[in-house]
């Protein structure tokens, strides 16, 4: 098992350009089902039967890896457990959709915030559509911000990042394919906000005080609506839940390697 390298240190990297050019979200299905099964991997996948549809071995190299970076590195046993449980049964595509921006936020910490700070913070407010602009002022300012990080990205490189990261979005189903990048309603399902939860679990530090989590945004639910929202589901017996005024701790039920069978069954 190939453990999560970045959720512990600071690597902002542009992988977000190679998984945004990808042509559709099929193939990220079709990798992650390659990876689980005991007659596929994802080499054949993408070298052998070129499901990609790239035309060097460069490229498909490339894709392989950032693909296996993306979406295939687990923090533990646990985590791959639930990916696997997700991706192996009757899950809507809808939630196997948030499903990807989640494990994507889990490995890579650019797409992580750019996701809370721009995305969702826009699309909270209230605005119909986000465009490129929102996303190169937020890079240029966290470049200006974090000037130790000696991390060098021209204008090009920027104006790429911000495109493919609204492209990779429309591919989810979070935005419209057009010009005008307009927001799709998100309303997560009582089962994938259940899997939310055992998603930000798996992030490092987390405390059982979910108002802390730094995935908590991701769960695309205001932080001021989140205890009534987690108070309902609560009572379906995935976890229990406990609010002193200040903290809203979680307390997960089932284990991960079953959450999914009780789920979605």
């Amino acid at each position: 098992m190939e453990r999560l390298n970045n959720l512990g240190e600071i690597n902002y990297n542009t992988a977000i350009n190679v998984i945004g050019g990808l042509k559709d979200c099929n193939v990220i299905f079709k990798a992650i089902d390659s990876h689980f099964s005991q007659f596929d991997s994802l080499t054949d996948l993408v070298n052998q039967r070129n499901e990609f549809n790239l035309r060097t071995e460069r490229s498909r190299t490339r894709i392989e890896r950032e693909v296996r970076k993306a979406f295939l590195q687990f923090e533990n046993d646990d985590h791959q457990e639930l990916i696997q449980g997700i991706f192996s049964e009757r899950v809507p595509l809808r939630d196997k959709e948030l499903v990807l921006v989640w494990q994507f936020s889990l490995n890579n910490i650019l797409f992580r915030e750019i996701t809370s700070k721009v995305f969702v913070k826009t699309y909270l407010s209230g605005r119909a559509s986000i465009s490129k602009e929102d996303i190169t002022a937020y890079l240029k300012e966290f470049l200006l911000q974090n000037d130790a990080l000696q991390i060098e990205w021209s204008e090009s490189t920027i104006n790429t990042l911000s495109t493919k990261y609204l492209n990779l979005m429309s591919k989810l189903g979070f935005l419209s394919t057009g010009r005008v990048k307009s927001f799709i309603h998100v309303r997560p399902s009582s089962e994938a906000q259940i899997l939310f939860l055992y998603f930000a679990k798996l992030f490092p530090a987390s405390s059982n005080n979910i108002l802390l989590n730094e995935l908590l945004p991701l769960s695309f639910i205001p932080q001021e609506d989140i205890q009534d929202r987690l108070k309902k589901l609560s009572l379906k017996g995935f976890f229990n839940m406990n609010y002193n005024g200040v903290s809203l701790n979680i307390e997960l039920i089932h284990s991960y390697k079953g959450v999914c069978d009780v789920l979605y069954n």
